[in-house]
């Protein structure tokens, strides 16, 4: 199947009704598990710390083995709801040729503790990605221990990661994907190199869908990460779901996922991705964090009998709501000053308003924008938008 079939593919299909938003709950999961897809081979592969199953799923009789793992950090579900996404393709009679090649394994959810509590780390409030070498939660036990048993030739780490990443071009990054290092050197060792190979494929297919919104995640080693230990002996891609101005819910780049992912087993059984060359990868911009949620330009402050132009940038963090399951936004100014060169998701142009407030760098925004007549247009009170 080329690029042109794949995008193809009707991803309104496959895309599960029941996943809606990012702060789904382990009941949900569960429920899916033992009564949407209870048919489906699932395994009880170990327990989280809190003692919630970590299940696995295996489709698919092929030669070569796959093995994707998502929400290893608590917070970062997109992956998890496109695992599902993808396992209705794969049940689909659109995509058996795919189970004649492949074995696949997918482990929705490693940290179910941390879904649970919508927080990076797990209940130990141990970072699971960083537990690699001394093992000290369960979790990362049971990661180490299926990857030993399974051996399988790719390996996937799904991921989500901040809003605030942009592009060489100023653009916020929709997808990041990496071939994680093995040492300190960078070196690209024959594994490193096929996952370098395998992103070409997938990064073609995603410049269809957000030309200029693709980057490459930060190359560097950590010793203690489960990629960078996975690379040593199998060809290893980090993607890492990143965000589109209008996708707080992080849907579009569920699908992003998808296709991605599809992509990635069309590659892997056509082999179409060995002639890809790894300048290829190299070129995939690398991202940076210069990016504002908001941008207030040309605000006039007045201090005294002085007064100045400036900009303000905000961002802000999310805080979850154990009880509703919501995230409310609060926001922290900060930088001020000159930032013409740095783009936001919302740009606020401040030229005609009257500020009011305070400029204290990384403390909760306390500002108002009035207009001509006195009143608020704009408002952040307790780094809340009013």
């Amino acid at each position: 199947m080329n690029k042109e079939q794949i995008l193809g593919i009707n991803y309104a299909l496959y895309k599960n009704p029941k996943i809606t938003n990012r702060t789904f709950n382990f009941s949900l999961i569960n429920d899916l598990i033992e009564k949407d897809y209870v048919e489906l081979n699932w395994q009880t592969i170990g327990y989280s710390f809190e003692t919630r199953l970590i299940r696995m799923l295996k489709i698919g009789e092929g030669k070569t083995k796959i093995l994707l793992w998502s929400q290893m950090h608590g917070d970062e579900p997109t992956a998890t709801a496109a695992i599902f996404d993808l396992i209705n393709y794969l049940q689909s009679g659109e995509s058996q040729y795919l189970l004649k090649h492949l074995s696949i394994y997918f482990i929705p959810v490693i940290n179910p503790d941390g879904l649970e509590n919508f927080t990076r780390r797990n209940a130990q409030q141990i970072d699971i990605n960083r537990d690699y070498l001394v093992l000290q939660s369960p979790e990362a036990n049971v990661l180490k221990s299926i990857k030993s048993v399974i051996k399988p030739d790719f390996a996937f780490n799904l991921h989500d990661q901040s809003s605030l990443y942009c592009t060489s071009q100023n653009k916020p990054v929709g997808i990041s994907l990496l071939a994680p290092a093995t040492d300190i050197h960078l070196t690209i060792n024959w594994s490193r190199k096929k996952a370098m190979k395998l992103i070409v494929s997938i990064n073609y297919t995603l410049q269809e869908l957000i030309p200029n919104h693709v980057a490459r995640f930060k190359d560097e080693y950590e010793a203690r990460a489960f990629g960078d230990n996975f690379q040593k002996t199998t060809p290893t891609i980090l993607i890492e779901s990143g965000n589109l101005s209008g996708d707080e819910e992080r849907q579009f780049i569920r699908e992003l996922n998808f296709y991605a992912i599809i992509t990635a087993f069309e590659a892997i059984v056509d082999s179409g991705y060995q002639e890809n060359d790894v300048i290829n990868y190299l070129m995939i911009p690398l991202q940076s964090q210069e990016m504002f949620h908001i941008k207030l330009t040309n605000c006039k402050i007045e201090t005294g009998d002085k007064s100045y132009t400036v900009d303000l940038g905000l961002n802000y963090t999310e805080i979850f709501d154990t009880t509703s399951r919501t995230l409310k936004k609060c926001f922290t100014l900060t930088n001020v000053g000159d930032l013409s060169t740095q783009n936001a998701y919302v740009v606020i142009d401040s030229s005609e308003f009257l500020f009011n407030g305070s400029l204290m760098l990384n403390h909760p925004a306390e500002i108002e924008l009035r207009n001509e007549h006195a009143q608020i247009v704009f408002e952040w009170k307790y780094g809340l938008r009013i």
